[in-house]
């Protein structure tokens, strides 16, 4: 089987690296950097102790080369990449070509289309595979903790079964059957995780004042503001999809939640959880070095994604439900005045920069029931 991986970050690296192992599987890698990759990848499992090294079949920053006789095309790239790359790729894929992003939140699906009418399926995940860390660009990524499954919903959803058996061949994950793709959209990891604690550790930053002393670590030290704003947003996005599934048009066993995945609705025992994670040990916060200390990284991922392609996008979903979201406003508001947009005025999503987000009105979704039937027809 020949693979195609687009991305070699965190999640694109291990994915190359582990399916390369496999008999009879062929992977290239797209990346924009294709001389810093060694000749032999190396892959730490760091739960069983283990090194290999990997030698993949083409390391190249040739889209064509990479996708050309791809049967399978895993797209690792943020959410703010996906319509420039699925438009590039839509050039060379053949057709039956199955084309999954990892992972499949942030709006990705609003560009299926665009590969369906290739003869393409597009799929995407809840999360990601596991919890990652790149070592050294092009040379040695971490394996840090393997999730103990993954769920997958495909568009057309018929063909969902079937990469669910061959995605969990490939990744040794067992992979879940999601009938539709709205529990992939309204997924409670990051985009509602990385802003709750974003908010915890920068809430009070004032541009050209405030500078930190040091770089507190993400996960190892949340703190109980960050869990309270997390559940917080757990619910407000419960509603949205309780609103959705008024007509139990879905699945309701599909959506994830925030204190069932950490079987708890007390902040404290959330914090702790949080803190003692394995996979999340050793990861700093998106800040970067200035004269005198550090200040928030504002052009990182978990700044562009999380709130662009993760918060308002919920936000959007409740707008058409005729639902008040308090906290997700209050988010909202914080981290478009710490990033100098404007998304929402009154609350509501009509500010100047609202016209450039990934999300239903602007793709001529304009209420509840046009939101339904399109999620129902995927």
């Amino acid at each position: 089987m020949n693979i195609c991986i687009i991305g070699a970050g965190n999640i694109g690296t291990y994915l190359a690296a582990y399916i390369s192992m496999k008999k009879d599987c062929k992977v290239w890698i797209h990346t924009s950097k294709p001389h810093l990759f060694t000749d032999e990848l190396v892959l730490i499992e760091e739960e069983k102790n283990l090194e290999h090294k990997i030698k993949l079949h083409c390391v190249t920053d040739s889209l064509e080369e990479c996708v050309k006789n791809a049967d399978y095309i895993l797209i690792t790239h943020p959410s703010f990449l996906i319509e420039k790359t699925i438009g590039q790729i839509s050039k060379y894929v053949k057709p039956n070509t199955i084309i999954g992003m990892i992972p499949g939140f942030g709006g990705k699906e609003y560009f299926a289309e665009k590969l369906i009418e290739k003869g393409c399926v597009f799929f995407g995940t809840q999360r990601v595979p596991s919890i990652i860390r790149l070592e050294k660009y092009g040379e040695c990524v971490a394996l840090k903790e393997k999730n103990p499954f993954m769920k997958i919903s495909a568009i057309p959803s018929k063909y969902t079964n079937e990469i669910c058996r061959v995605m969990t061949d490939l990744i040794d994950i067992p992979c879940e059957v999601i009938d539709n793709y709205l529990a992939i959209t309204l997924s409670p990891s990051n985009p509602i995780m990385h802003p709750s604690r974003l908010y915890e550790l920068f809430k009070d930053y004032k541009h050209n004042e405030t500078i930190y002393d040091k770089n507190p670590l993400f996960y190892e030290e949340w703190g109980d503001e960050a869990s309270k704003t997390l559940l917080e947003l757990d619910e407000e996005l419960g509603k949205v999809f309780e609103s959705l599934n008024e007509f139990k048009d879905f699945d309701e066993n599909s959506i994830e939640k925030i204190k069932i995945r950490f079987e708890t609705e007390d902040p404290s025992i959330l914090s702790n959880k949080i803190r003692t994670a394995p996979g999340f040990k050793g990861i700093g916060s998106p800040i970067v070095k200035c004269e005198g200390g550090y200040i928030p990284d504002l052009s990182s991922r978990y700044f562009i994604e999380d709130i662009e392609f993760g918060l308002c996008i919920i936000k959007a979903f409740a707008e058409l439900c005729n639902l008040n979201t308090p906290k997700l406003d209050e988010v909202i508001v914080w981290s478009q005045n710490l990033l100098n947009k404007e998304y929402l005025v009154d609350n509501k999503l009509i500010g100047k920069d609202s016209k450039k987000l990934l999300i239903p009105q602007n793709i001529g979704i304009n209420s509840k029931k046009e939101l339904i039937d399109f999620y129902k027809n995927l």
